[in-house]
């Protein structure tokens, strides 16, 4: 199913966009959505999805960081964006960042992370909530597990920056409500 979805939705994207693409791209595509999937599925899943996707505020004291990117496999190019906002729902911010040579869609989220947290240093906030919708990348952000994947240098790096923060905390949600 995922990859009728997958083709079907490359093939519109083709049709009435001029966007074409690559064969392995759409197969690394279909083998990342799947691997999200299947950790989603995982019983041992620390953070949940939740039917109702509304935005909730964070506990007072601390400002939610919304981040999310797109990414565009032709060029390797994402642009990534920030969102800020306190307890009341008040905007505390708002940045864009484009960024070059990026290899795959999870580095692209990894860095839309990471230039979260160097937006939130920026702003000095100093207890934060970041929520990607990317659920490999928050996995390997609250977990201790090294591995050779690039990613993992990348989250080396954010658990780095992240010690310049009193409290902080990664959190998945669905795309809907991101």
């Amino acid at each position: 199913a995922i990859s009728l979805w997958a083709l079907w939705y490359k093939r519109n994207k083709l049709v009435n966009e001029g966007l074409n693409f690559e064969l392995h791209d759409l197969v690394s595509f279909i083998q990342n959505y799947y691997q999200d999937l299947s950790f989603a599925k995982a019983k041992d899943l620390t953070v949940g999805m939740k039917r109702n996707t509304l935005w909730r505020p964070p506990m007072p004291g601390f400002i939610k960081l919304n981040f999310d990117t797109s990414f565009v496999s032709i060029t390797n190019l994402s642009i990534s964006a920030v969102l800020a906002r306190d307890f009341e729902g008040l905007i505390m911010g708002a940045c864009t960042y484009p960024m070059m040579d990026i290899a795959d869609a999870f580095m692209a989220e990894a860095r839309a992370c990471e230039r979260a947290i160097y937006f939130a240093l920026d702003m000095g906030f100093r207890k934060v909530v970041l929520k990607g919708d990317l659920l490999t990348v928050i996995k390997k952000l609250v977990s201790n597990n090294t591995d050779r994947y690039v990613l993992c240098h990348i989250s080396q790096h954010i658990q780095g920056l992240a010690k310049a923060f009193e409290e902080i905390t990664y959190n998945f949600i669905p795309r809907e409500a991101n």
